[in-house]
């Protein structure tokens, strides 16, 4: 996968997150399922393909998580303000 798609991934489960859970705090900790689930995929990934594993296949625990986190922040916080937006349009009557 390449860093582009883990953004837009991330960002398509924080948009889902921000527009699903009210709360930010509780949204928050759902958004620890994105990493969780990266770390869990870049196991499967490596346990499935051996013979591509390198020296450095360590370090895709500490960056695959990193891209889609960073766009599941940011994803969340666009569907919150995209929230907060709608809520104070339809609030004044405009």
């Amino acid at each position: 996968m390449t860093i582009n798609m883990l953004l837009i991934c991330g960002g398509i489960i924080g948009l889902i997150c921000g527009f699903v859970i009210a709360r930010q705090r509780f949204g928050c900790i759902a958004l620890l399922v994105v990493p969780i689930a990266m770390i869990v995929y870049v196991r499967l990934w490596q346990e499935a393909h051996p013979e591509n594993l390198r020296s450095t296949s360590g370090l895709d625990f500490v960056f695959g998580p990193l891209w889609p986190s960073l766009g599941a922040i940011a994803g969340f916080y666009a569907a919150r303000l995209l929230r907060e937006w709608l809520v104070g349009r339809n609030g004044d009557g405009s």
